[in-house]
């Protein structure tokens, strides 16, 4: 339990220190950009990569958007195993993600959307006598949905070719009827600018929309990410 607590720490650190020193970089990654964990296949397995030259401390957990919440005051349908360990330099660890609560609370119709992170620890720098360092922990948020049984043939490409766009009065409309999330990219429009700065990061949430403030937009494409994290052009 300590070492969740310092890992909050840490990342409230992050969070307040990060434009105050430019000179640290992460040094581990995720081999995955999302992760999928359905009401069949209730785990799922995934890599974090070292690409450093000294060990770091990992700490992972999932969360439902509590970014600033404890790790160890989050309760999560969701075990990760190891939840904390040590890499070393140059060196990948194996992951696993499993589906082990009651997911009665979930809803059944839809995909629900929550998060996994990792957090970075490095090793303590050592300073030099009269200078002060900054120590800096890197943490990585990626998207992880759970599909419920219900909706087992639904994909990504078909809830992006359900789609639809309105004109209103403040610019356009693009809803989404499908029961996934459908994470964009980009739209462009039809006089060929494009947007990158949507709402809610590019995402729009089962059975939901998007608002784009946009005068006399008229979609023609959108740029949408699949399963795997692979950038797809789909138009209108």
């Amino acid at each position: 339990m300590k070492t969740c607590a310092l890992g909050f720490h840490l990342v409230v650190m992050l969070l307040g220190g990060l434009l105050l020193c430019q000179q640290g970089l992460a040094a581990t990654y995720l081999n995955q950009t999302r992760l999928i964990v359905t009401d069949k296949a209730r785990e799922v397995s995934f890599s974090v990569v070292n690409e450093g030259d000294t060990p770091v401390l990992m700490q992972l957990w999932s969360d439902r958007d509590t970014v600033l919440a404890r790790p160890e005051t989050i309760k999560m349908p969701f075990v990760i195993t190891p939840p904390v360990f040590r890499l070393e330099g140059q060196k990948s660890r194996a992951v696993r993600l499993q589906l082990l609560g009651d997911n009665r609370e979930l809803p059944a119709d839809r995909e629900s959307l929550f998060w996994l992170n990792a957090l970075e620890v490095p090793p303590k720098p050592q300073a030099k006598a009269g200078s002060n360092l900054l120590q800096m922990a890197f943490r990585t948020r990626i998207k992880l949905f759970y599909r419920p049984a219900a909706i087992a043939g639904a994909t990504s490409e078909g809830a992006v070719k359900q789609l639809r766009a309105t004109k209103t009065a403040q610019g356009l409309q693009l809803e989404n009827p499908s029961p996934l999330h459908i994470s964009l990219l980009s739209l462009t429009l039809a006089n060929g600018k494009t947007l990158t700065a949507l709402p809610d990061d590019g995402m729009i949430a089962p059975f939901s929309h998007m608002e784009v403030h946009e005068p006399y937009a008229e979609p023609s494409a959108v740029t949408w990410i699949d399963d795997y994290g692979v950038a797809h052009v789909y138009h209108f």
